[in-house]
């Protein structure tokens, strides 16, 4: 019988409690509560741009040394086109007389 008493008493203790209201929160608390979210929220975007930041220097890195090789390899295959035209005529060979 009393272990009856005590599962209605634990179950009605919630239903007691319903009508009570909630402390109400002081404007310190509450903006100190703001302030932790726009704390948190801020640390989260610094770390998303961050992340971001690291990623396009890393693809604008990879560029830029692409770029540098395409651009040596041009120019190398310029010098040996000028350096075969030079051969040519430095062999005694010569281009043929205008008209």
């Amino acid at each position: 019988m009393l272990k009856i008493f005590l599962a209605v008493l634990v179950a009605a203790s919630p239903l007691a409690h319903a009508d009570e209201k909630p402390p109400k929160k002081t404007v310190s608390e509450t903006a100190k509560e703001v302030g932790h979210a726009v704390g948190t929220a801020s640390r989260e975007v610094g770390h998303g741009t961050k992340t971001a930041t690291k990623e396009v220097g890393k693809a604008v890195s990879s560029a830029a040394r692409e770029t540098g090789h395409a651009f040596r390899d041009g120019t190398r295959e310029v010098k040996k086109a000028v350096k075969g035209q030079g051969d040519a005529s430095s062999k005694g060979e010569s281009t043929p007389p205008k008209k």
